[in-house]
């Protein structure tokens, strides 16, 4: 499977499962990658090897949420 390289790429429920997951993926294909999850079901700790990677930028808040999607 052929993934995008170099890019800037939105994770929804970045901080889920599946969601983290794609996101480490994401940053090793030298993706700038923007983490967007409310923490209802997702966890800090999937992401916190992440955090101080300055490619990847986590907005806790709620997709559902216009002002927090027009932030991101």
């Amino acid at each position: 499977m052929d993934f995008v390289k170099g890019e800037k790429i939105l994770v929804t429920g970045g901080a889920g499962f599946i969601g983290s997951n794609l996101c480490e993926k994401l940053l090793l294909l030298d993706n700038e990658v923007v983490c967007l999850d409310n923490f209802s079901t997702g966890k800090r700790e999937n992401i916190t090897t992440f955090l101080n990677d300055s490619k990847f930028t986590l907005i806790e808040g709620d997709i559902r949420d216009l002002d927090v999607c027009h932030g991101a």
